[in-house]
């Protein structure tokens, strides 16, 4: 018999929302790590790259912040990154303390179709929602995050 603890209304449901959110993005990373696998990278490298594609050079600590990542992870996913020639460390002519991280011509012509395969998993994945429903679930997720008023 399968043993049920009640909380209140208030808590199951956030409860069931903590592993719904869980859920959904556990899904969409087994998706995209099945389809960047076929480009030898991970989820993070791909993070990395898909930023400095489209935000240009960034230094080690924009990379951390733009891809929700950390510093160790950080250290690890550009060392891998270098060695395949794909992104490269450059003088930061601003502060010569820090490098600033850009891809190289290999990586620009990786990423790009890379990101255009991208695009077309998310809207595969998010076809389920109407239009409406997308905004709504946007909304919905900044307004938890505290983005929106």
């Amino acid at each position: 018999m399968k043993k049920t603890t009640e909380y209140g209304d208030n808590n199951s449901i956030n409860l069931k929302m903590v592993i719904a959110l869980s859920r959904t993005q556990t899904s969409f990373a087994r998706i995209l790590q099945q389809y960047l696998s076929d480009y030898n990278l991970t989820i993070a490298q791909f993070g990395v790259m898909e930023a400095l594609y489209h935000l240009g050079d960034l230094k080690i600590c924009e990379l951390i912040e733009k891809t929700l990542s950390t510093s160790g992870n950080m250290t690890v996913v550009i060392r891998n990154l270098e060695k395949e020639a794909l992104i490269e460390r450059r003088v930061n002519n601003d502060d010569r303390r820090a490098f600033l991280i850009a891809l190289t011509e290999k990586g620009r012509m990786l990423i790009k179709p890379v990101f255009e395969g991208h695009l077309t998993i998310l809207d595969a994945f998010f076809d389920r929602l109407t239009a409406d429903e997308r905004e709504q679930l946007l909304a919905l997720l900044k307004k938890l995050n505290g983005l929106s008023n």
